[in-house]
């Protein structure tokens, strides 16, 4: 039941938000960035993680795609003072989303967003739907306009 609340949830933030989305589910689950890249039949490249931080501010939402990882010591100077990855509870506390299922919108509260610039360089990216089993796919400057996300260098090597 929980998976179809949040599912639902991020569906009628979507149409909150004025973002025509086409989730899909897969029953073998998308939790992981290779998993989803395997069920939607894509590069991992173009999956966006959406990951929890907490900053210097409270949380922030990093969106980093599925081949990279976050560089704390490199977000931190982005986001002006220390920042670790948050743990599972807060991530739920601030997002409203499990981890494994946090989309990079449709949140209680808005959350400051920061983009891995790597996910710019495709014509269509995949996120998740609110469910560690769901993906949708959205052009990355739609991405950009609904999270209100700034392009950052905030990744590993990046």
């Amino acid at each position: 039941m929980a998976k179809l609340e949040a599912y639902d949830r991020f569906l009628a933030a979507a149409q909150a938000a004025g973002i025509a989305v086409d989730p899909v589910r897969y029953p073998e689950g998308t939790r992981t960035a290779a998993d989803a890249a395997a069920a939607v039949g894509c590069d991992v490249s173009q999956i966006v993680k959406s990951l929890v931080v907490i900053g210097p501010d409270g949380p922030a939402l990093a969106l980093t795609a599925g081949h990279n990882r976050i560089d704390l010591d490199r977000l931190s100077k982005v986001l002006g003072g220390p920042t670790a990855m948050s743990d599972p509870r807060s991530a739920r506390d601030a997002t409203g989303f499990t981890i494994g299922g946090t989309p990079p919108f449709g949140h209680p509260q808005p959350i400051p967003t920061y983009i891995d610039p790597s996910l710019m360089d495709h014509d269509v990216v995949y996120g998740a739907a609110g469910t560690p089993d769901s993906c949708f796919p959205i052009a990355p400057l739609a991405l950009k306009s609904v999270t209100n996300g700034e392009i950052a260098p905030f990744v590993e090597g990046g």
